[in-house]
């Protein structure tokens, strides 16, 4: 486990140091590079990964036209959910869109540190209460937000993922053209 990785889950759960070295035999680093799929839609991939350095987007593509639903950077981790839960093969890809060191654990491994440590299994459902909220405000978002106004949050509160996204995939992720995108980027700076 790597020291970003300790910090965040830190940040969640009280954890010791014995904690943490129950945990250092599950996770196994591993690199993605630029332009490398961690799974594709029809495969099956029930890992869960943390970003050391890197970005990665999700996307399913329709009608021939890839559409970008989410972007993870480093602190921050990702999983192909349907596979995870459900055990169904993918509907998405997840893609590196820059080079990705990650730490990641199994879903059997994540399941034996779980049986073997409460503290770990707290830190599991505080990920996913958390993941799911930010579900939850991105449909609302879609719902109620115009794309400028979804553009301007996401420079506020996310400024990284603005500076280093592809225009086409920024643009996909706040659901415009790229077009669209540049038109709205000049309408904000004037």
């Amino acid at each position: 486990m790597r020291d970003n990785l300790i910090a965040f889950v830190r940040k969640l759960v009280d954890f010791s140091d014995e904690d943490i070295d129950i945990a250092q035999p599950y996770f196994t680093d591993i690199i993605l590079k630029k332009g490398e799929h961690w799974i594709k839609e029809g495969e099956y991939n029930a890992d869960v990964a943390f970003i050391n350095k890197g970005m990665v987007r999700s996307y399913f593509i329709k009608e021939k036209v890839d559409i970008t639903f989410d972007l993870t950077i480093e602190n921050q981790i990702f999983s192909n959910t349907t596979s995870y839960s459900l055990g169904l093969p993918s509907s998405e890809y997840i893609q590196a869109i820059e080079d990705c060191d990650l730490c990641v654990i199994t879903k059997v491994n994540l399941h034996l540190l779980y049986a073997q440590s409460p503290k770990w299994e707290r830190l599991g459902r505080i990920i996913y209460e958390n993941y799911t909220v930010l579900q939850e405000m991105r449909v609302r978002s879609f719902i109620s937000e115009t794309a400028k106004e979804r553009y301007e949050i996401l420079s506020k509160t996310k400024p990284e993922l603005i500076r280093r996204t592809p225009q086409i995939y920024l643009a996909n992720y706040l659901g415009i053209t790229p077009q669209s995108l540049s038109r709205l980027r000049r309408e904000i700076t004037r």
